[in-house]
């Protein structure tokens, strides 16, 4: 099933003419997130690669520090979407759905009665009581300064590796995506989601579901490194960021003070470092 829905459209160009035509555009899903029976959160993602959406998700944010702890994740229709999709087959709209994690010694405290924090496709968020531990877990970062470097000319080819793979992308728009590298530059996995928040989560969710290292990786992401998404590629301890947009300069603080190799305009034939500048090199 694609991802996409198709609407009728009305086209108009500057010479004054109308054209009714089809458009694909990207369906979108209400995720809502429950841990141990109490509803944490509310996403609003693409309807695929749900399981390691929440995955990265719980970590990133501090849920839990250790996969092993995430004992299940059932993903259901909520009740009141039931029955949408015998009207609406094919169409790549799934609606409303329920990601319901039964976490091991899960001590948080849940929203007020009532509260639920959304998220929308545009925005990520800091989870107060993650922020505090990001800096306890950077020191094997500020330690790889030394020891993990990359080619220039490998960051360089990173964002034409990711467009060439973007499957869903070309299906209907409108989508974000972040792709995992080695340090060679050989592509280990690709996301693609409205949001680029859920982008990096869903990495997050694919590296800790495969126990992959994160020591010698790359992140590439489209769209803006502000604070948060630093916040979260911390959690994940990988040491390179690549972004085709811009950085904030609060991002690039932080980065810095935490060992993090920050790059953004990583386009066409040239790219900024903003942060720890060690690992890029210029090989012989």
């Amino acid at each position: 099933m694609g991802i996409g829905k198709t609407i009728k459209i009305q086209k108009i160009k500057a010479s004054g003419i109308w054209e009714e035509k089809q458009d694909i555009i990207p369906g979108e899903l209400l995720l809502n997130i429950f841990i141990n029976g109490k509803r944490v959160s509310m996403l609003s993602c693409s309807p695929f690669r749900i399981i390691e959406l929440v995955t990265g998700y719980i970590v990133s944010n501090g849920y839990t520090d250790d996969y092993g702890d995430i004992e299940l994740i059932d993903l259901c229709r909520d009740e009141e979407d039931r029955g949408q999709d015998e009207n609406d087959k094919g169409s790549g709209f799934h609606g409303i759905m329920s990601a319901k994690v039964r976490i091991t010694g899960y001590n948080r405290a849940a929203p007020p009665e009532g509260l639920v924090l959304y998220l929308s496709a545009g925005c990520g968020n800091l989870d107060p009581a993650a922020i505090g531990e990001v800096f306890k877990k950077n020191t094997d970062l500020k330690k790889s300064k030394k020891d993990i470097t990359v080619d220039y000319r490998v960051i360089l080819e990173l964002g034409k590796k990711l467009i060439g793979k973007q499957k869903y992308k070309k299906e209907s728009g409108g989508l974000h995506s972040a792709a995992l590298f080695d340090t060679r530059g050989q592509m280990l996995s690709l996301m693609e989601d409205l949001g680029r928040h859920n982008c990096i989560d869903k990495i997050f969710g694919h590296m800790l579901i495969n126990s992959i290292t994160p020591k010698d990786k790359m992140i590439f992401t489209s769209g803006r490194a502000s604070l948060d998404l630093v916040f979260k590629a911390l959690k994940m301890s990988v040491p390179i960021i690549v972004t085709n947009s811009s950085v904030t300069y609060n991002a690039t603080e932080i980065a810095q003070k935490a060992g993090l190799t920050l790059i953004g305009y990583a386009r066409g034939k040239r790219f900024n470092i903003y942060s720890c500048p060690e690992r890029i090199i210029k090989a012989s």
